[in-house]
C-alpha cells in the first residue's frame, strides 16, 4: 500500500470517527435501579444527565438504600453508554482493517 493511499484511508477514518463522536453526544442512554425507581439517564459519551428518583423510595430512615440505587442506576447508564460507543465506534471503523495495523490508532 503506497503512504498517499494510506493517508487518505486514515483521513477518511477520522472523518466517521468523528461522525460517530457527533451522533454520540446526540444519543442518550438510561439505567435504572429499583425496578424503576431510580433512573439515570446518560449522553452517548457517558455524562450523566439526569437522575430521576420517584419519591416513594426516599426514606429518611434509608439513605443509604437511596445511595445504592442512585449508585446502581448510574453505573447501569454508564455501561449502556460504553456499549452504544462500541456500537457507533465500530460501524464508524467497519472495513478500516486494511490500514495496515493503524485501524486501533484512530
Amino acid at each position: 500500500m503506497n503512504i498517499q493511499k494510506l493517508m487518505k484511508e486514515a483521513q477518511k477514518a477520522q472523518r466517521k470517527v468523528a461522525e460517530a463522536q457527533e451522533r454520540l453526544a446526540t444519543m442518550t442512554v438510561e439505567g435504572t435501579a429499583g425496578a424503576g425507581m431510580v433512573t439515570a439517564t446518560a449522553s452517548g459519551d457517558g455524562t450523566i444527565t439526569a437522575v430521576r428518583i420517584d419519591p416513594k423510595v426516599v426514606d429518611p430512615e434509608d439513605v443509604e438504600m437511596l445511595e445504592d440505587l442512585v449508585t446502581a442506576a448510574v453505573s447501569e447508564a454508564q455501561r449502556r453508554a460504553k456499549e452504544l460507543q462500541e456500537q457507533e465506534m465500530g460501524a464508524a471503523m467497519g472495513g478500516m482493517g486494511g490500514l495496515g495495523g493503524m485501524g486501533g490508532l484512530f
